[in-house]
């Protein structure tokens, strides 16, 4: 599928580093998603001229094209992914420094970064608030990808299809996926960024104190409708454990009420230093994709023909310093977790891919055309 890649090792003169990737599969399933549109035009009056043909293949491109650069929350589905590839060339020093692994023969190996390190921001240790080290957070990040692994490997087991899965982890070694290993990875790399969206809220401070939960539990009786049965036996329900937290707080000793406003206040205030963090890396990446000349996402297709066409995408990202500049890290991963680990790394590169997101790796095409 991903013909090739290239990326050129540039001077500390240059300002971006420009990656090109060839996807002839997909290239012929745009072609023959062209040219199905086009022939299934239902008309009343005459035939399409070969003129109209050409005009109209050439909007139902423009539709597919437009995806990828659709927007998602603040930013475009390109921006995402070229903040994606910006954290995983380089800027995921930040967070976890230079890491590496000592392999069975005792030599020193780098580790990739997976491109994830940014949902890390706010939950490193720093001078601020307690947090995982930068050995801590790889740590992580390996067991999110043995997890992965497992349980793509007793669905595979559980409907006989091992080769699939065999096929998928060369694809992803390779570089060379099908538009069904497409369909896979991208729904893998999915899970892992959902859950991964919301990583500085697990952090402890988040738990709320028992002040808190009841004035939470207030405001959700405040607003909640007693209409039905069902409505007011929640209400009920509602009603139930905020008293039995206000029995709960009017038990605890004056001391103890003193020690919950203060632990409350401390939460408080390493949440915000928390979420400014990661909110702060986040902005600081996109920041530099703003940068005049430094970024972008281009497209070039041919599809003069099913056996020649592909689709030709050209990233340009800014560069973000070397990661020899950064304190090397040891990393100590089994080999399970480094199995997880490297299988997470590679995902990631065509799980946010806005080509392998688009309609042509859809089993139901989007009707947005003209």
């Amino acid at each position: 599928m991903v013909a090739t890649e290239t990326g050129e090792r540039i001077s500390e003169q240059q300002v971006a580093i420009p990656l090109q990737r060839q996807w002839p599969q997909l290239g012929r399933e745009l072609f023959t998603l062209e040219c199905a549109l086009t022939e299934t035009v239902v008309t009343y009056d005459a035939p399409l001229t070969e003129q109209e043909k050409m005009e109209r293949k050439d909007r139902i491109r423009g539709c597919i094209l437009a995806q990828l650069y659709r927007t998602e929350e603040k930013h475009s589905r390109d921006a995402r992914y070229r903040a994606f590839l910006v954290v995983k060339k380089g800027k995921a020093a930040e967070i976890v420094g230079h890491p590496y692994y000592v392999d069975t023969n005792g030599t020193k190996r780098e580790l990739p970064y997976t491109g994830l390190e940014g949902y890390y921001a706010g939950s490193e240790r720093t001078s601020n608030y307690p947090g995982l080290t930068r050995e801590a957070i790889i740590q992580e990040e390996a067991q999110i990808g043995v997890a992965l692994l497992k349980t793509v490997k007793k669905r595979s087991i559980e409907r006989y299809a091992w080769a699939r899965f065999a096929k998928l982890k060369k694809a992803l070694e390779c570089g060379e996926p099908d538009v069904e290993d497409l369909r896979s990875i991208v729904l893998l790399w999915a899970q892992v960024v959902t859950r991964l969206h919301v990583r500085v809220y697990n952090n402890q401070e988040f738990e709320t104190t028992i002040s808190e939960q009841i004035e939470q539990l207030e405001k959700l009786l405040s607003a909640a409708p007693a209409r039905t049965k069902e409505e007011k036996e929640y209400k009920s329900i509602l009603q139930a454990e905020c008293q039995r937290l206000k029995n709960e707080r009017n038990n605890l000793s004056e001391e103890e009420k003193e020690d919950e406003r203060k632990e409350r206040r401390k939460r408080e205030s390493i949440r915000r230093e928390r979420l400014r963090a990661y909110n702060r890396f986040r902005e600081e990446t996109y920041d530099l994709l703003k940068e005049a000349g430094k970024s972008e996402y281009a497209i070039r297709v041919r599809d003069a023909n099913w056996t020649e066409a592909t689709i030709v995408e050209t990233i340009r990202l800014p560069k973000t310093g070397e990661r020899n500049d950064n304190m090397s890290i040891e990393v100590r991963l089994t080999p399970e977790q480094l199995e997880g680990y490297l299988f997470l790394a590679r995902l990631g590169e065509i799980g946010g891919e806005p080509l392998a997101r688009s309609v042509l790796t859809s089993n139901t095409p989007t009707r947005d055309f003209p």
